[in-house]
């Protein structure tokens, strides 16, 4: 390690835990930095231990591992074992003249050369890309047709953290951004999550805010459980009795001059493959002087105007495009009056997720941190999606425009099948009828939306 008159010692310091062409680059105008003079390339590499107490992780690579690809890299002429931070005595030992570092340097040393970084590439950054191709591979190994969860997002991984419900700052930093992002959607004045469903949700929402006269709307599976939750529950519900309707039958509804104080709805019913007609529950809402209350769980950011309903109960894992096991409750101002409630459940009363009494759905909102701060792209991809598969399939399509939700359609087949994936088996379907949903594509890129589609196929 002696310097002869014909070269200059030159140290490059790196961890280089996964080599990538920022490196090459480095090295290749370390070597040619002094143009006048002959370069001996010496790397300064990281040892394990140094990155596990630095970067908090064990290398992709190992030291021996790292240094063997480093040794073969042609502008390389020496690789020696150095701690995260260089200073004046490893130069010293290494009998080193000059130290080359990024422009991120913190080394205090003497004699350094400072290069920008390359922009666009890190081994950071390679590691969400290589998380985003496993991502991507398992996304495409098994199409999900169904109305959720569907297709995982790397966003959801890697926003997923430790997190903690009490005294976590950057946990409550997330949830706040979460919880306001979701209200924009429904356009209501208060919010409230917790572990499970939307069942779940439901079954809380219903327990806290519907009292007096009901009036549900049916029109299909998820509507008709409502009249279910509802009547199992008519004894604990303020001076409650419920009447049920058809959705057919909301025009001679809207000509019966009757009030009610709560109607209950499905805004998107899955099985069924139908959309209400928000405008229509607006009129009648108005008409009977009453507060709406929609089950969101399948129209939540795919369809509009949710802030016709007063309150409304969803879940994570469908349009909001979250990992499952968070339920929703939002709500206008004025709609809760806990003094006309009898005593709830514990896991019934809306103040136990208020007042956040139990372990809440921390991870669930923390995939949703990146995605809800753009909402849109889900609404957008998913609705291509549809366009796509409407185009394809049109002489299937049983609904008309008017009816037709965002997040799945049904057709007329005797069969269908896909050659890998998940087809949705709806509860409520007729024989000779199928249920397509387009939450598939709610990640998928721009250009290859509707791909999935050909590994569908439908028998007559």
């Amino acid at each position: 390690m002696q310097n002869d008159n014909r070269s200059v010692r030159v140290m490059v310091d790196m961890s280089a835990t996964l080599i990538h062409h920022g490196h090459i680059r480095l090295l290749k105008r370390a070597k040619n930095c002094l143009s006048d003079q002959k370069i001996h390339l010496v790397v300064g590499l990281t040892t394990d231990e140094e990155v596990i107490t630095n970067k908090g992780y064990k290398p992709e690579l190992t030291y021996a591992e790292r240094e063997e690809v480093l040794n073969a890299i042609q502008y390389v002429d020496e690789v020696v074992p150095t701690t995260w931070m260089i200073t004046n005595d490893i130069l010293k030992k290494y009998n080193i003249d000059y130290l080359i570092h990024g422009s991120d340097n913190s080394n205090e040393v003497e004699n350094i050369i400072q290069f920008p970084r390359t922009e666009g590439v890190s081994s950071e950054e390679l590691r969400e890309r290589a998380l985003s191709s496993i991502i991507q591979k398992r996304n495409s190994q098994k199409p999900m047709f169904t109305p959720g969860p569907s297709n995982l997002s790397v966003d959801n991984i890697l926003d997923l953290r430790a997190v903690f419900g009490r005294g976590d700052m950057e946990y409550d930093a997330i949830e706040n951004t979460v919880m306001d992002n979701i209200l924009n959607l429904t356009g209501h004045d208060h919010i409230v999550r917790m572990q499970g469903s939307a069942t779940t949700a439901i079954d809380v929402a219903t327990s806290n805010f519907i009292n007096g006269k009901i009036l549900v709307v049916v029109s299909g599976y998820y509507s008709q459980r409502l009249v279910d939750i509802l009547t199992r529950k008519q004894d604990t519900l303020t001076d409650a009795s419920l009447t049920v309707i058809n959705y057919t039958d909301l025009d001679d509804e809207l000509a019966w001059e009757r009030t009610f104080d709560w109607i209950v709805t499905a805004y998107t019913e899955t099985g069924d493959a139908f959309l209400s007609d928000i405008h229509l529950l607006k009129q009648l809402k108005e008409s009977k002087r009453a507060k709406l209350f929609l089950d969101a769980t399948a129209s939540i950011n795919l369809e509009d105007d949710h802030d016709v309903a007063d309150v409304c109960a969803f879940s994570s894992c469908k349009g909001l495009g979250g990992l499952a096991g968070a339920g929703f409750i939002t709500y206008k101002d004025g709609c809760l009056q806990p003094e006309n409630k009898v005593m709830l459940p514990w896991a019934l009363d809306i103040n136990t997720y208020k007042n956040k009494m139990t372990t809440g759905p921390y991870h669930a909102i923390c995939s949703l941190y990146s995605i809800s701060q753009d909402f849109g792209n889900i609404r957008t991809r998913v609705r291509a999606s549809k366009r796509v598969f409407m185009e394809r399939y049109s002489d299937r399509v049983v609904l008309d425009d008017e009816h037709q939700p965002g997040l799945c359609t049904m057709v007329k087949v005797d069969d269908f099948s896909v050659n890998k994936g998940v087809k949705y088996s709806p509860r409520s379907v007729k024989p000779g009828y199928a249920v397509i949903c387009h939450l598939g594509d709610m990640f998928t890129e721009d250009t290859a939306i509707g791909g999935l589609y050909e590994s569908l196929k439908l028998e007559a």
